[in-house]
């Protein structure tokens, strides 16, 4: 497991190492389910400058001309498939769901991952998605910029807005808890471009 999410985190740091900034949209159905979706994508193409096969080292160039490293682990099925001109091609959407009913219990946390990869001998290529569900605690409520802090199980602090229709951020108090769901996904193909 902790092989395939080295797998997911380095095609994440591809995405945020190439990206322009992340484009974010809030999506609110707050009236009828009180809860907030917060969906940001991205996508990338690197292209493949340089391979040190022995080290697993790849250098990339994203379409600024940046160049950077990233290292295959032995998770990467197929890298002697990789050659110098190859185009990486990284998909990474996220979504977070928050509901702002108050949840019973101790803060939890819970994660699935899920992973697929390319077939032995193709080109290399891999889908991960990984969804954590949390119950967090709200530390801070800012009612005339409708501001809620909360903190999950491991720590993390996370202010959210919250839309003007979602009743149910006035009878929060600090220290009650709401559950929370957030996934990940990355998707990573290598292509060999099309001769001209």
């Amino acid at each position: 497991m902790i092989k395939v999410l080295h797998l997911f985190y380095v095609a994440v740091a591809v995405v945020f190492a190439a990206a322009p900034a992340v484009s974010m949209a809030v999506e609110q159905d707050s009236a009828k389910s009180g809860a907030i979706v917060v969906t940001d994508s991205v996508s990338v193409k690197v292209t493949v400058v340089d391979i040190k096969k022995k080290d697993r080292k790849l250098k990339l160039r994203d379409e600024s001309g940046a160049e950077f490293e990233v290292i295959a682990g032995d998770e990467v099925r197929n890298f002697a498939q990789i050659k110098k001109g190859d185009i990486v091609e990284v998909e990474y959407h996220r979504a977070a769901a928050t509901t702002l009913e108050k949840a019973s219990g101790t803060n939890v946390a819970g994660r699935a991952t899920e992973v697929e990869r390319a077939p032995a001998g193709a080109k290399p290529g891999a889908w991960a998605m990984q969804t954590s569900s949390i119950v967090a605690t709200v530390l801070a409520i800012d009612t005339k910029n409708r501001l809620l802090t909360v903190q999950g199980p491991q720590g993390g602090i996370v202010s959210v807005k919250v839309p003007a229709d979602m009743k149910s951020f006035d009878s929060l108090k600090k220290g009650d808890k709401i559950s929370a769901v957030y996934t990940e996904a990355v998707a990573i193909s290598v292509k060999t471009p099309a001769k001209k």
